[in-house]
């Protein structure tokens, strides 16, 4: 995938062409979202426990809690436009504990959390541009005829066609509008979100915990293309045309989680914890639609077209494991850290058997993601002080694809049966795109602030 289109380079079908790489190169970054503990610590707290969002990533940190506990979690975010693009409660959490015996404490567990990646629409403006639209598509097209485009998953060139801004005179496509536009505007949206429900149970013991969780994941991802070109020549008048590309995925599916957490002494703390591949149930949506602007004259021009299709498919999630180590200081605070790897499958999409060399093309471009995670927390009286770093790297090979660094700081305040935690958190992305029309590399950088605030309360 060289080409902002988001076409995968497959000829052996029409329906493979539009699934974006951004689907699953998104799906392999864990979420980042959860509890204002969690995201205050750069979610280093697999080796701590008594948090929520640790639950979903380490089951065994379920029965480290000592009391049944309910607690909410509220998210407003800020992207780099001072915008607001979340307002969500993304982590909820009950959980009950039982007294086995006097070294021994049976927990269940019922949490759940989202995580959203939604940046600030990108565009760019380009005056008087080279390469033009029309341009593109007499290129993707060559001597093709538009039933060759249609089976070889040049939508551009055939849609186009079915537009009237293409015609075929049995030989080769020409163009209707000649000429290069005065202005070009590019505008992409993206948006990913990834949704989490899971159960669990632990047992404590003196020095270990063992807990396994079931969980449902759901995942959403899509990007929106749009072009607009202005103005054209036809028959002596001026005329704007308007294309808009939307490539989206839903997915959904269980998974199991198995996690460990130690105690060696008094004041270390380590984890090991892991999550198993699963087959997810996925829907693909797709469609490129070519408009006719208003402004355009009556019967002039382009008509309105759109090439849409919709499949089912059996997609892969891979499996996930990680480590973790924690130093307890005196009983007042901690410092920790984690790492995380999520493997990346050979070939994403496990069914139908007709999309299995479609897969193949996208997993070669993915790679696996390495989570590394650093906290820290000090208590002083009823109040806490928190801080944290997180860098998750990119799933794919491709620049568009990057990763993140996440800083974070928090305070958290503690009462006799509730607590209030805030959290102040910043995300950062870098990445790169390839112009569709002109190849010309475009910088995509990202980033937001979300304040993070949890209540939680101790059930009698």
């Amino acid at each position: 995938m060289k080409k902002l289109l988001f076409f995968t380079a497959c000829a052996l079908s029409f329906t493979g062409q539009g699934q974006s790489l951004w689907h699953f190169s998104s799906a392999l970054s864990s979420p980042w979202a959860g509890t204002a503990r969690y995201m205050a610590t750069g979610g280093a707290l697999s080796s701590l426990g008594n948090d929520p969002s640790a639950i979903l990533d380490n089951p065994a940190t379920a029965a480290t809690y000592r009391a049944s506990e309910i607690s909410l979690t509220g998210l407003l975010g800020l992207d780099q436009s001072t915008f607001i693009t979340q307002a969500q409660l993304p982590a909820f959490h009950w959980g009950s504990v039982i007294q086995m015996t006097d070294e021994s404490v049976l927990a269940i567990s019922l949490d759940s959390r989202t995580s959203r990646f939604q940046p600030f629409n990108w565009s760019k403006d380009t005056y008087n541009p080279s390469v033009s639209q029309v341009d593109a598509w007499l290129a993707q097209a060559g001597n093709l005829s538009p039933t060759d485009c249609f089976q070889q998953g040049l939508y551009g060139p055939y849609a186009a066609y079915q537009a009237y801004v293409l015609e075929y005179d049995g030989l080769t496509l020409y163009p209707l509008l000649t000429g290069t536009p005065d202005v070009q505007s590019l505008y992409l949206e993206r948006d990913q979100k990834m949704s989490q429900t899971q159960g669990s149970i632990a047992v404590r013991t003196e020095n270990i915990s063992m807990g396994a969780g079931v969980e449902y994941l759901n995942l959403r991802s899509s990007e929106k293309l749009s072009i607009l070109e202005y103005p054209y020549a036809q028959d002596g008048y001026l005329l704007n045309i308007y294309s808009r590309q939307q490539d989206s995925l839903r997915s959904g599916g269980f998974r199991i989680r198995l996690g460990m957490l130690a105690k060696l002494g008094e004041s270390t703390r380590i984890s090991a914890f892991w999550t198993g591949s699963t087959l997810l149930s996925s829907n693909w949506y797709y469609r490129y639609r070519i408009y006719d602007n208003p402004a355009n004259p009556a019967n002039v021009g382009v008509d309105d077209f759109e090439l849409y299709q919709d499949e089912s498919f059996r997609t892969v999630q891979p499996s996930t494991a990680g480590l973790g180590i924690a130093q307890v200081i005196q009983s007042q605070g901690f410092v920790s850290a984690e790492y995380r790897y999520t493997g990346a499958p050979v070939n994403p999409i496990y069914a139908p058997i007709e999309f299995l060399p479609i897969g193949q093309e996208i997993g070669s471009e993915l790679k696996g993601s390495h989570d590394l995670r650093v906290g820290t927390e000090w208590r002083q009286d009823a109040q806490s002080f928190r801080a944290g770093y997180r860098l998750s790297t990119k799933a794919s090979r491709f620049k568009e694809h990057s990763g993140y660094h996440q800083l974070s700081t928090g305070w958290g305040l503690r009462g006799n049966e509730w607590f209030f935690d805030l959290a102040l958190v910043g995300q950062f992305r870098s990445g790169q795109i390839i112009h569709p029309l002109s190849g010309e590399t475009l910088l995509l950088p990202s980033s937001s602030i979300s304040l993070v605030a949890t209540y939680s309360l101790r059930l009698i």
